[in-house]
């Protein structure tokens, strides 16, 4: 078992037990989870107006809207406020290639969209996960205003999108959970460590969410941030 185990695994590498990851999914943030779901459920499909939705919707319950080049992105009465047009600049550099990489997964997967990232076998997977860390890459240095998106932005973009199988990362994640520059790496590590901790532990870990819509990286999301130190 790799040694970057860090979300699912304790630190003596044992499996965290369904109870403990039940009881944190449950106490989670009612108010992030509310709109953790409410992207699943509207990103079913995928097109420009449901790319500016759900990202406008995401963002602001990361608190990255308040500075920065996310500033002031919102949705008001239904309407979204995006002043530095950001949605506009990430969908020029993604927007195609991310409804070709949302037809490609459905090809590959059920209707359950709950376990789409362990559905896939070897080889789409592979070709899936490349095709997300070059969007990453793209989405990271997408420049607003002289400053780039950033690492953590685009790891939220996408999962605001593709929430069946991307992931958000935030610095203290990257740094200190999963220890790499590489969001290839880092969903290479999520789903070998879901597929490891199902296979010890004879439960599928969408299952301990009792609310849906649910994911597995939505799960994982939740533990990856209780994974992270108390102090950084």
């Amino acid at each position: 078992m790799q040694e970057t185990f860090k979300v699912l695994f304790d630190e003596k590498r044992k499996p965290i037990d369904v109870a403990r990851i039940k009881c944190l999914v449950t106490d989670f943030s009612e108010s992030y989870d509310k709109v953790v779901k409410q992207i699943i459920n509207d990103s079913a499909t995928l097109n420009r107006e449901t790319f500016g939705f759900n990202v406008a919707t995401l963002l602001p319950s990361f608190g990255m809207t308040r500075r920065g080049v996310f500033h002031g992105l919102k949705i008001e009465k239904g309407i979204i406020k995006d002043p530095k047009r950001v949605l506009d600049a990430c969908w020029i550099q993604a927007g195609e290639e991310l409804l070709d990489l949302k037809n490609r997964l459905s090809q590959h997967t059920s209707h359950r969209r709950s376990r789409a990232i362990l559905e896939l076998s070897p080889e789409p997977r592979n070709g899936i996960v490349a095709k997300l860390s070059e969007l990453f890459d793209k989405l990271e240095w997408t420049t607003i205003n002289g400053s780039d998106i950033g690492r953590v932005g685009a790891s939220k973009i996408l999962f605001a999108v593709l929430p069946e199988i991307a992931l958000p990362v935030d610095n203290a994640e990257w740094d200190y959970v999963f220890r790499t520059y590489s969001y290839g790496k880092v969903l290479s590590i999520m789903i070998d460590e879901i597929s490891e901790w199902e296979k010890q532990s004879n439960t599928h870990l969408e299952t301990v969410d009792l609310h849906s819509p649910t994911t597995l990286t939505s799960v994982y999301n939740v533990m990856a941030m209780a994974a992270r130190p108390s102090k950084v």
